[in-house]
């Protein structure tokens, strides 16, 4: 993303701010488009703010038992950076690609397969590493359940 989609994305952050007084979730103009994905660096660490969610919700912890918000905690005192962290993967669900979550259609845009890491990164305010994959593997389509175009998720 150029520096003038990313002033314009900012100068709107602080507008949407302004006006509620506050609280806003991301207005979507905030995420990656589609037509981004091609120009999305993974080789530096990105502004997890710009990816979105492809679940609806996600545990608290993760597989290995260590909880979310300790990676969280971790990150914001400087004990882990995302270098100590598995980059996300992130996909580019386009236009043209139809993805269905409970009958209801995906919008383009870029998603992750890695939403509790996204959702720590996105609430410690970190940058974070991904990696792109050219499709949505067949063994992760579950994970699309995202009820509001993955602008947000509920920690269960």
């Amino acid at each position: 993303m150029d520096f003038m989609t990313k002033f314009k994305k900012a100068l709107l952050w602080v507008f949407v701010l302004a006006g509620v007084g506050g609280f806003a979730a991301l207005p979507a103009s905030a995420y990656y488009d589609a037509d981004d994905f091609d120009t999305i660096n993974c080789s530096n660490a990105i502004d997890p703010g710009e990816v979105r969610f492809s679940q609806d919700s996600i545990s608290s912890n993760f597989s290995n038992g260590n909880t979310v918000q300790s990676l969280i905690d971790e990150l914001n005192d400087g004990t882990k950076t995302s270098a100590d962290v598995p980059a996300i993967r992130i996909v580019k669900v386009d236009p043209k690609q139809v993805v269905k979550t409970n009958g209801n259609e995906i919008a383009a845009g870029v998603y992750t397969l890695d939403n509790r890491r996204l959702y720590a990164f996105q609430t410690a305010g970190k940058n974070i590493a991904c990696t792109k994959l050219d499709a949505i593997p067949s063994n992760q389509k579950f994970k699309f359940t995202t009820d509001n175009n993955g602008t947000s998720i509920t920690v269960r």
